[in-house]
């Protein structure tokens, strides 16, 4: 059962290994690698000697145990150096170095000298190998190697923890953690003599811990993280926290632009409350503000700052603020926008302008066209008036949702326009007196199609391709009616367009309250006793119910005509 066990934790070791060169490659310090080498080694080492069935095996064995153990420790160690931010001496690192090798050197003497063993004896019980020894005088070292290395990454997390603020002090000390359990574990096997070996469990469990740990060891490593995500590293600044509110690093730009980072200790809470900078990674980090960029001002200077989620993990995920100095860009840009500002007020004075100049021309031409029909003086005016009446009602209630205020402002500009094609009709049928038999009838109502065309060509270079179609329609189907026995096509009910809708009511209500050669005007009461029984007939019914609403403030239009 215990041969299993050993398997066990050298293939979890491999394992964790795999991980480890799958997860991070060239992310974190090459030692942290040479450790996880270490501890495969060593367990693969420890499985062998399980199952050694001669003392020559069972040496060899436990020569490739030492051959990873004895480094372990000094890769552990710097390690914690790199997190920590200090750099180890060159002569220190090839001291340790040569004091690990000089331990597996002595490992390696057993049977020729006396120095670290004086004596190994193989002890196999339920088929399982171990190997018992008699220390020489240098065993000493050892231990003493385990002391100092667990002694001196104290030392250095101490140091970390009064003089550097940008060092994490929770995986610092979870490292140094995994570190003292493998030396607590040496120090137990020795003291109580142990029949299995549980340095190969304890130095699974540091391997699994900082596997763990590498993953929020990577988090500040904000010189990778930069160098992979912007390449102008003088141009922009990094901040990087976790969704709780605790910083996890930045870079010197950020720290110069925003000096307020500077006196930010990794791994503690962000108090939001000061300098604008923090109070809105603050607003970012409790999702107060859903904008992934804003811009910053600092004396005269403003930047960019730029918010993403670098990572996700399942309790929380890692904020980034990029930050880039928009200073002369902002002004170029407020230059800019100034001179756009201005030709933009340029552009619609002048537009409206032209617009103006149009409808001077369409009103002309309109008047133009109506002072060769004797018969309708002053409609064109007085429709374009009940239009506007009749639109400004509409769309105060809101009762019709295709009628936008760019369609409302175009219906009341295309009313003028409705009767363009009388100026096509011959004058002997325009101007006729009395009523028109059915051939002068036939002839008037053409004046609807060639209406439509001729203000199809006026408008065609027209840039508002809406109002273009509005005012057609109003031409085209002015006379149509709501049961379908208008003209000039017979359309019915809704195949009838909403302008032309409306411009029917407004003719026909002007025609019945006005004198025409043929008959005398009707007073208000008949005129809208004749609108209310046409509607569903020849009206659309809920127009039709607006405009019945208008009453009042059409007669007050018409007595204003005659006053």
């Amino acid at each position: 059962m215990q041969g299993v066990f050993y398997t066990i934790a050298f293939l979890l070791a491999l394992a964790m290994f795999v991980v480890l060169v799958a997860q991070y490659k060239t992310r974190i310090s090459i030692f942290y690698f040479l450790l996880y080498v270490s501890v495969v080694i060593s367990n693969f080492g420890y499985m062998q000697l399980a199952y050694s069935k001669d003392i020559t095996s069972a040496v060899f064995a436990n020569q490739i145990v030492y051959l990873g153990g004895s480094f372990v420790p000094f890769f552990m160690l710097m390690c914690i150096a790199d997190l920590c931010k200090i750099k180890v001496w060159p002569v220190y690192q090839i001291f340790m170095l040569i004091y690990s090798g000089f331990i597996f050197t002595l490992v390696s003497t057993v049977g020729a000298t006396d120095l670290y063993y004086t004596d190994v004896r193989l002890v196999i019980e339920n088929g399982i190998s171990r190997i018992e020894k008699s220390y020489g005088p240098l065993h000493v070292m050892y231990p003493i190697y385990l002391v100092t290395s667990g002694v001196v990454a104290t030392a250095f997390i101490i140091y970390s923890f009064r003089r550097r603020k940008e060092v994490s002090y929770i995986t610092s000390t979870s490292l140094l953690i995994f570190m003292l359990i493998t030396n607590f574990a040496y120090v137990f096997e020795k003291i109580f003599s142990m029949k299995i070996e549980i340095i190969p469990f304890s130095l699974l469990i540091s391997l699994g811990g900082t596997l763990f740990l590498l993953r929020r060891i990577s988090m500040y490593e904000v010189k990778a993280i930069s160098a992979n995500s912007m390449v102008d590293s003088l141009s922009y600044g990094f901040f990087i926290c976790d969704s709780n509110g605790k910083y996890l690093g930045s870079d010197e730009a950020a720290k110069f632009w925003f000096p307020e980072i500077r006196e930010l200790p990794v791994d503690r809470v962000i108090k939001y409350e000061g300098t604008e900078f923090l109070q809105q990674v603050g607003k970012w980090i409790k999702k107060e503000d859903v904008r992934d960029v804003v811009y910053i001002e600092v004396g005269n200077n403003i930047y960019e700052a730029r918010h993403s989620i670098i990572r996700e993990c399942r309790h929380h995920n890692i904020h980034s603020v990029y930050l880039r100095d928009e200073t002369k860009q902002q002004q170029y840009n407020k230059l800019v926008q100034q001179f756009n500002e201005e030709l933009e007020l340029d552009v619609e004075r002048k537009t409206e302008n032209i617009k103006h100049i149009q409808n001077d021309i369409l009103m002309s031409m309109a008047s133009i066209v109506e002072n060769r029909d004797s018969n309708t003086g002053g409609h064109i005016a007085r429709t374009s008036d009940i239009v506007l009446i009749f639109v400004d009602h509409l769309q105060s209630y809101r009762r019709f949702s295709e009628l936008t205020d760019h369609m409302a402002k175009s219906i009341v500009k295309a009313a003028p326009l409705h009767d363009f094609g009388k100026i096509a009709i011959p004058d002997i049928v325009l101007n006729k007196p009395g009523k028109f038999d059915e051939d002068d009838y036939k002839v008037m109502k053409q004046h609807t199609v060639k209406g439509a065309t001729i203000v199809a060509q006026i408008l065609r270079s027209s840039d508002d391709e809406k109002f273009r179609e509005i005012a057609i329609n109003v031409a085209h189907y002015h006379h149509e009616r709501w049961d379908g026995t208008g003209y000039p096509e017979g359309l019915k009910g809704e195949e009838i367009p909403f302008e032309a809708r409306v411009m029917a009511l407004a003719d026909v209500f002007d025609a019945l309250v006005s004198k025409r050669v043929y008959k005398e005007s009707f007073g208000y009461d008949k005129a809208f006793e004749i609108i209310e029984s046409s509607c569903g007939t020849h009206f659309d019914p809920e127009l039709c119910k607006s405009f019945l609403e208008c009453r009042l403030e059409l007669e007050a239009l018409y007595d204003s005509y005659v006053d």
